[in-house]
């Protein structure tokens, strides 16, 4: 009874004090008392406004953005469309929604804040009321622009302001732009740039490095641009944006992460390995303390107390995991660093080149204790901790351009994922990370792996993946010790597997740990379990055994029971939209289990869609990739084609005029030329056709033929299929991609310069660069060429253009872009040679030679 009499005696006590303070007569408090209790509220309130204003400033609160003013008369009439636009960039960045309502402004001072506040004694409890009442900021920031416009390019700029009535102060800039729009967006682009080093968004990736310092709006732009184009799966041009914000600030490494992302979205696995490798780098420690570090045992205390290594570090732990996923996706990246494409793809090639020769020793000084206890093909001994120098070695050597056998690459991929998911494992916070989920049980402040997940990766997904190569054969380490054996795997043996490695003390689990952990460890479970679906997979198409053909499907209702769990766990559904196309299409763990029946069911109840379920290709990038290649060729083309129309129309024209269009239009073509000998497998090649026809053609026309294209996902070229038909769409979607693939390779010798050791003579990079040359020879004066001649001549780069796209559609005519080359007119030829005739004092009038 003591603990609850002693707070009540002292409740009671205040209240007595504040009736004595407010109580007239004798019976009340003095002058003195009353003055002193006033002056303690005062400076309360003035602590508790500051506070609050640094709090919102902090948060941040709402920012209130002002009417743009304008400088001179002109852009009056333009002024609510501008702020409406500038008010709407600032909050598509989803980080400061501002307010476009009035607002209040803040005062000054304490005594302008007290200017309407009454302090009768007759009115002190409504005084009191009205003063708590600004406690609370009505806005933190506000912004205000003045439109500015000058002579010199770029002529549109505006004055930026922000001003933040927490520290007092404000900053202005002045933003320039070719276009109005331009200009807004760039300065909304510097007001949040302004806005996130001194707010809590700096301490949220990827602007924890930029807490307190200026942060370059270029980056900020880059990253914000990037963000949106990979969420439209404009995947070219996002890369693109990242590799710009990647170079104003190289150690960012969520940057490196999200571009590796995109890669493995695209199926560029070597590409996406050396990205996450370059991220592993920037753990703060050196080479040698790293590979220390690397020889570590699972419990050695220097792992938690080692000064340099901060394994803390928000998103350094899910860089090394998805390094980790990428190697143990060995069919796919031993698939790439073994291939050689060199005669289809010299350019993607080259590409796969250049990242072998950077990671072969990266790989051997990381990877080469893998090799402890082992006796590889080709050795006579095990390797031992004393024979370093000759495991790496013979790393280089099997990685090199002398080795590169595939079975050997898969298993040292491999054998390198199991060892990283032991380190991870081993690097994991324990201690810390569930104080931490304790205290704040629904927080993803310091990452989304879980340790259970780590075990899963670790115990059952690596091991099994390994299993299953050694099973295939042609390449055998002795000494290899593996607790998973392929030949005789059960669905039940898997099973126990799977919940011993998520030990015993999971129902505490359900109750402490966040949604996002139940859901990555569900999925791991699901993935282990659609990769040992494998191997009766294999067998059952070999042998047909029914007994295969059960384990088959009790793997397979584990593994869809496992996906439930993790939608169900996801209460909030925020991870259905961002993982549906990866669980759907792009996740490789999951090719089997996809074609099952039990896995459509789960589909169609998780992911409606308007048209019924089908089964997929089981490599659906590839239909994806090709697809995307018709569409941006064709939308390149319809571009292009309605400039040629136009500048038909723009007569005269200048010689040097003239000289660019037709050195524009043989870049144009070069671009295609490379896409059409990489049937588009080099994403440098799309980006640059994409940037080459940005500078040339209005903006307007290029939103119209819908560039920059988008990479089409799955159910979009099924649901199309579907109209032809219905039940065999999967058919209809591998039908078109191999047309169009053949489209693109007899294109190729229609585009390319040389066609057979010799100077193509149809070729538009050829033609464009005759004409060019007859310009330059023929237009050294200012003077103009002839209407006719402009006319006729746009007329063949118009009908050039629309051929291409009719090669590209898998419904017209494939021989359509050769018809169009051989009718376009050479400058050297007889019949033509007037066209690049430049008048000469305007006295001469265009006539057909004869």
């Amino acid at each position: 009874m003591e603990i609850v009499e002693w707070p009540a005696e002292l409740f009671m006590q205040f209240v007595e004090g504040i009736a004595r303070l407010v109580k007239a007569g004798g019976d009340g408090a003095s002058s003195t008392a009353r003055l002193g209790c006033l002056l303690l509220l005062i400076v309360l309130f003035v602590a508790l406004r500051r506070w609050m204003l640094m709090y919102y400033a902090y948060k941040p609160g709402a920012v209130d953005v002002k009417m743009l003013v304008a400088s001179v008369p002109d852009v009056e009439p333009n002024l609510e469309g501008l702020t409406a636009q500038f008010r709407k960039q600032l909050s598509e960045t989803n980080l400061y929604p501002p307010t476009a309502l009035p607002a209040e402004a803040p005062a000054d001072n304490f005594l302008d804040l007290l200017g309407d506040v009454d302090l009768e004694p007759r009115k002190v409890w409504t005084s009191l009321l009205r003063l708590f009442s600004r406690l609370r900021p009505k806005i933190a920031y506000t912004v205000r622009g003045v439109l500015r416009v000058r002579e010199q390019e770029p002529r549109f700029g505006i004055t930026v302001t922000v001003t933040s009535y927490a520290i007092r102060g404000s900053r202005t800039e002045a933003i320039w732009g070719i276009t109005w729009d331009e200009a807004v967006q760039d300065a909304g682009y510097w007001v949040m740039a302004s806005l996130v080093p001194v707010t809590r968004a700096s301490r949220r990736p990827p602007w924890q490095q930029w807490r307190g310092r200026d942060l370059p709006p270029e980056l900020f732009a880059a990253y914000q641009q990037a963000r949106e184009l990979s969420s439209d799966r404009k995947f070219d041009d996002a890369l693109d944006r990242y590799y710009e914000a990647l170079r104003i600030d190289p150690t960012n490494l969520y940057l490196r992460t999200q571009i590796a992302g995109i890669q493995e979205q695209l199926w560029l696995h070597l590409d996406a390995l050396e990205t996450y490798y370059g991220a592993l780098l920037l753990d703060g420690q050196s080479s040698a303390q790293r590979n220390a570090r690397m020889g570590m045992g699972s419990w050695d205390p220097r792992r938690i107390f080692q000064r340099r290594y901060r394994w803390w570090r928000s998103g350094l732990l899910e860089a090394r995991f998805r390094y980790a996923v990428v190697l143990g996706v060995a069919e796919r990246t031993a698939d790439q660093w073994c291939r050689s494409e060199a005669g289809k793809y010299p350019r993607r090639e080259h590409a796969r080149m250049e990242i072998r020769k950077a990671l072969v020793p990266a790989l051997a000084a990381r990877h080469w204790r893998i090799l402890m206890g082992l006796t590889p093909p080709g050795e006579t001994r095990p390797f031992c901790w004393a024979r370093e120098r000759d495991a790496k070695l013979w790393l280089e050597k099997q990685l090199g351009e002398g080795g590169r056998r595939e079975e050997i690459v898969r298993v040292i991929f491999l054998l390198a994922c199991r060892e990283e998911m032991r380190q991870l494992a081993d690097d994991y916070p324990r201690l810390l990370r569930h104080l931490f989920q304790l205290r704040h049980p629904f927080s993803r402040a310091h990452g989304t792996l879980s340790r259970t997940s780590l075990r899963l990766d670790r115990d059952v997904w690596a091991p099994l993946r390994l299993a299953r190569v050694e099973a295939q054969g042609g390449c055998e380490f002795k000494g290899l010790e593996n607790p998973l054996r392929w030949d005789s795997l059960s669905a039940e043996t898997l099973r126990r597997r799977v919940k011993r490695a998520r030990g015993w003390l999971r129902v505490p689990r359900q109750w402490l740990a966040p949604e996002w952990h139940l859901w990555q460890d569900s999925y791991n479970a699901a993935c282990a379990y659609a990769v040992g679906m494998n191997r009766f997979a294999d067998q059952g198409a070999e042998h047909g055994a029914p007994d295969q053909g059960v384990e088959h499907g009790a793997l397979a209702d584990l593994a869809v029971e496992e996906l439930e769990n993790a939608t169900h766990s996801d209460s909030s559904g925020l991870h259905h939209p961002l993982m549906r196309s990866w669980l759907l299409a792009e996740d490789p763990d999951l090719e089997e289990l996809r074609q099952t029946d039990h896995f459509i069911r789960f589909e169609r109840e998780t992911y409606p869609h308007a048209s019924p379920d089908r089964h997929r290709p089981r490599r659906p990038v590839w239909p994806e990739m090709t697809a995307y290649d018709q569409h941006l060729l064709s939308g390149c083309a319809e571009v292009m084609e309605h400039t040629w129309r136009l500048r038909g129309k723009q007569l005269p024209v200048e010689s040097h005029q003239l000289a660019q269009w037709f050195s524009s239009d043989a870049e144009l073509w070069r671009c295609v030329q490379r896409i059409a000998e990489n049937e588009g497998r080099h994403w440098r090649d799309r980006e640059k056709l994409l940037q080459k026809v940005r500078e040339f053609a209005d903006i307007t026309l290029l939103v119209k033929c819908g560039l920059p294209a988008r990479l089409p996902e799955m159910d979009d070229l099924l649901d199309n299929a579907t109209w032809l038909s219905f039940d065999d769409a999967r058919s209809h979607v591998e039908e078109a991609e191999r047309e169009i693939k053949n489209r693109l390779d007899s294109m190729k010798s229609v585009v390319s310069e040389r066609l057979n050791g010799s100077e193509n003579p149809h070729s538009p990079i050829v033609l464009s660069v005759h004409w060019l040359t007859s310009v330059r020879r023929q237009g050294a004066s200012s003077d103009f060429v002839t209407q006719a001649a402009v006319r006729l001549l746009c007329r063949d780069y118009e009908i050039a253009w629309r051929a291409l796209r009719d090669q590209v559609d898998p419904d017209e005519d494939d021989t359509a872009l050769l018809t169009a080359m051989h009718r376009f007119h050479d400058p050297n030829d007889r019949w033509w040679r007037a066209l690049a005739v430049i008048r000469t004092g305007g006295a001469h009038n265009f006539r057909r030679a004869s």
